[in-house]
């Protein structure tokens, strides 16, 4: 039986090493914003950016940075678009991946296992992060919501990825259950919870009976 398994990028492959705040602020302080100016942005920033996210706006971190600039009358003095740059490097750089991780990976395309990432994100952005730790020629598909035409939860992008690898079973994991393990069962995939906060070497079932579909494929 053929198996594909997809994986979500942020929280799940990759996990941000810092608060988000955070990492906004020492974006703002690379090209000379005061952390304290930079604190006081970042709702504003959030706000915009999240609005042209939603919009699939090519462009979600400059407008979120104009959005800001321009709420805080910062506009004329610092380039929105140069702030934009930055916190996507600072962001790429501000990621780790957790041990076992491409261990894992290896282990199942050694087994014949078709390797995808399905994210929410802007394409390059979610590219440049698992390329910046080995990871990205490690899969066989790459589906990011931008490229779709609609984030997760919507059912869209569950129905490109199985489109990109057909196979018998599909496998979703991720760390968020409402944008990835709900919608992922509800498109027919079996979905895997990644929770950072669970006890190391247990595993969670919903009743004894569900012992079984660990072991049964």
């Amino acid at each position: 039986m053929s198996t594909a398994w997809f994986f979500d990028c942020d929280g799940t492959l990759v996990e941000f090493t810092a608060p988000y705040d955070e990492i906004f602020c020492d974006t703002c302080a690379a090209v000379g914003v005061a952390r304290d100016d930079a604190r006081s942005l970042f709702e504003s920033y959030n706000d915009a950016f999240f609005d042209a996210f939603g919009a699939f706006h090519p462009e979600p971190y400059r407008e979120g940075m104009a959005g800001a600039l321009a709420a805080a009358g910062l506009d004329a003095d610092v380039d929105a678009a140069s702030l934009a740059a930055s916190l996507c490097e600072t962001e790429a750089a501000a990621t780790t991946v957790r041990e076992g991780t491409r261990a894992t990976l290896d282990a199942l395309a050694d087994d014949g296992v078709a390797l995808g990432v399905l994210t929410n994100g802007v394409a390059a952005q979610q590219r440049r992060k698992l390329t910046r730790h080995g990871l990205f020629d490690l899969f066989d598909a790459y589906v990011p919501s931008y490229e779709v035409g609609a984030h997760k939860p919507d059912p869209e992008p569950f129905a490109v990825a199985r489109d990109r690898l057909p196979a018998d079973e599909h496998v979703y994991v991720g760390d968020s259950r409402d944008h990835d393990v709900v919608p992922a069962r509800e498109a027919g995939f079996r979905a895997v919870h990644v929770d950072h906060d669970a006890d190391p070497g247990v595993v969670t079932v919903r009743d004894p009976g569900a012992v079984g579909d660990l072991f049964v494929r």
